[in-house]
């Protein structure tokens, strides 16, 4: 009978190290770091294809410069975009509500077409940033609508910043357990690896267009939506560099959140919940358990709509938006 040859790795055959696959280990380690490193460098926009009339302007916080638009007239409202997004997210309420009001639609730090210093991107860093940028503008107080992770930071701005904040609309918002509840294959992934050396980042430097399509489908019902401009726009903006260190360290953030969740419960600012029924990445039982922890909040549930209700469902949204803000 033949005998089964085994053979031992190099570290148990009392042998020296080898060279080869030690010089081939550093070079890969080399190569991922310069990897991660790299993109596109940030040129900002004059005006965007899905609104060239948009007006677009910059404020400088301490942080960096922040892109953001800007139209309409009446009371302010501040739009804050998710994890990784953009101005865009919003080009669906544009139109209906800078007919009554004056919306400022910034790209977060880190995010879009702002500056990506390379700091930790905590809640407390975007929730700064944001007054910041208020005082900039010169908004003493406005109504806040955020979506994902924008409607988390404006409620935790409420709760930091009353004085600042008229009434709030939470849109698919990131729950004070944000991590625990997440659903979606993409995010649950992201998420698992968020600590690990290196390999977060590369994952956001590797993603392709078919990755984020897959990734953009899960934000949404109906995947039609996601045609090949909405994946493009995307894609550039997560070419830029330093967009990895941003993404990886706002996940390795995230939990942090629950540090504002204590005074939920003590919130008076009106509140309108709004949640898609299909949402894949919190379920609506997320948004009935943000409702039931904000008193006197209200909740409508769009069917058919997935976590970028504002996005899919536009009229739908818009109208309870109005309708809310006009009380």
């Amino acid at each position: 009978m033949a005998q089964r040859i085994q053979l031992l790795p190099w570290w148990q055959r009392g042998r020296s190290v080898p060279i080869v696959p030690l010089a081939r280990l550093a070079l890969s380690i080399v190569l991922v770091a310069s990897l991660v490193g790299c993109g596109q460098p940030l040129v900002r926009p004059t005006a965007f294809e899905w609104n060239p009339a948009l007006e677009l302007k910059t404020a400088q916080i301490k942080e960096g410069t922040l892109l953001y638009a800007v139209i309409g007239e009446g009371a302010p409202i501040l739009l804050l975009h998710g994890f990784g997004g953009q101005i865009w997210v919003w080009e669906k309420q544009v139109g209906p509500l800078s007919r009554q009001y004056r919306l400022y639609i910034p790209d977060l730090l880190g995010n879009g077409y702002s500056d990506r210093p390379k700091v930790e991107y905590t809640p407390a860093l975007f929730i700064d940033s944001i007054k910041q940028f208020m005082d900039l503008a010169g908004i003493k107080r406005a109504s806040l609508i955020g979506n994902s992770m924008g409607g988390g930071l404006a409620w935790a701005f409420a709760l930091t910043h009353p004085d600042r904040v008229e009434k709030l609309i939470l849109i698919d918002s990131i729950p004070p357990d944000v991590v625990p509840e997440i659903r979606n294959p993409s995010f649950r992934w992201f998420f698992a690896i968020r600590n690990l050396p290196l390999l977060p980042q590369l994952g956001v430097a590797l993603h392709t267009r078919g990755m984020l399509r897959a990734t953009l489908m899960e934000m949404v019902f109906d995947d039609r939506l996601i045609t090949d401009q909405v994946v493009e726009r995307q894609y550039q903006i997560g070419r830029i560099a330093g967009t990895a260190w941003v993404v990886t360290s706002t996940a390795r953030h995230a939990e942090e959140v629950k540090h504002y969740a204590g005074a939920l419960g003590a919130l008076v600012k009106p509140t309108l919940i709004i949640w898609g029924e299909q949402d894949e990445v919190f379920p609506v039982s997320v948004g009935k358990k943000l409702h039931t922890l904000i008193k006197g909040s209200e909740l409508v549930v769009i069917k058919g709509s997935g976590h970028m209700s504002m996005w899919e469902h536009p009229d739908e949204t818009n109208r309870a938006i109005l309708e809310f803000l006009g009380r």
